[in-house]
């Protein structure tokens, strides 16, 4: 959204309506209502002070609170239309109310902002009522540096929204973000082994396909160990930045190929391979995925397995689509503001 088309958006909250519909919600469900009467009568027996303390700004007595007796902390909540913090800043800019639904802009200013910022799932949305609720992305400003996101929240039992404040907050931000689709060089399909080097027991985050059913788990119900997998080498071909082929062979006459995904948990990077044979058709299906940490569990090791003939490798070729990420921020930004 350019600047200048903002002007009539800009002002006191409950201005302007925002319509996006239709899109799927994040349920944000406080506790029932038999459990919230007896955890506020608990907190009233030993935290009398926490209204009070929440009104001067205290994090931790307001999220005590907030367990509790939602719409007693948001009551007690200072209206903060902006905040500002690692040279970034956060402003709710409108908001309005239509029946059991209400949509509000956000803005996120800095000078290492781009059409590319993803809240990375790190945003809260806190109300004084029972809702489901989502964010999307709107629009960028190059000129200002300025992304703009409109969040949408629902009461749960179809009532009209009432009056009280909403908490939007951000903890983590991820930028700088790039894309790639296309063949992957590098890999000849000519020297892949028929006997590779595997490893059994493995850091496992997650599994598809065929792999799903075989599973294996200890006594305590923690994973062991899956099937046998590549064991991860030195890059042989770098895809992206942070993103490599670090493997490929022949298992129990299936191929396997391993991607490495460097620090997932700061940039996101993610994508996956595919096969495509002499008239550029995409195989349909794999045979099975497999997901496990390296050893420090920051970065994610992804194996696909595809059910082709040793002898028919030749007709195809190796694709990929996948994403990284350049640009990564952690901070403290919120807002409340009151929903008339």
């Amino acid at each position: 959204m350019k600047t200048e088309n903002l002007i009539d958006a800009v002002g006191l909250i409950d201005e302007k309506y925002i319509a996006d519909a239709h899109k799927p919600y994040v349920k944000i469900k406080h506790r029932g209502v038999k459990r919230l009467a007896v955890a506020a009568a608990a907190l009233l027996c030993i935290a009398v002070p926490l209204p009070a303390m929440t009104a001067f700004g205290s994090e931790t007595a307001y999220n005590l609170l907030y367990m509790a007796m939602p719409s007693v902390a948001q009551a007690f909540k200072p209206v903060q239309k902006s905040c500002e913090d690692k040279n970034i800043r956060m402003e709710v800019i409108s908001a309005d109310i239509q029946g059991d639904e209400a949509s509000f802009y956000i803005s996120i200013q800095g000078d290492m902002i781009d059409e590319t910022i993803d809240l990375y799932d790190s945003y809260n949305i806190k109300c004084p009522f029972d809702s489901v609720g989502h964010v999307s992305y709107s629009d960028f400003d190059e000129n200002t540096k300025t992304a703009y996101f409109v969040v949408n929240i629902k009461t749960m039992n179809g009532e009209k929204i009432p009056k009280g404040k909403v908490t939007f907050s951000v903890r983590e931000l991820i930028f700088d973000k790039h894309e790639f689709e296309g063949a992957i060089d590098g890999i000849d399909f000519s020297e892949v082994s028929k006997n590779p080097p595997t490893i059994e027991n493995i850091n496992f985050r997650g599994a598809s396909g065929a792999y799903e059913s075989i599973i294996v788990r200890d006594s305590s119900g923690a994973y062991e160990s899956i099937i046998d997998v590549l064991a991860p080498s030195s890059p042989l071909t770098e895809i992206m930045d942070g993103i490599s082929v670090t493997g490929i062979g022949y298992i129990d006459d299936k191929l396997h190929i391993q991607t490495y995904y460097e620090d997932i948990l700061k940039t996101d990077n993610h994508g996956y391979v595919y096969l495509v044979d002499e008239n550029g058709k995409r195989i349909s299906e794999d045979f099975a995925d497999i997901s496990f940490w390296d050893d420090e569990r920051k970065g994610s090791y992804d194996e696909k397995v595809f059910d082709i003939d040793y002898s028919d490798l030749e007709n195809y070729s190796l694709m990929g689509w996948f994403c990284n990420s350049n640009g990564y921020e952690t901070g403290d930004w919120e807002v409340t503001f009151k929903m008339k």
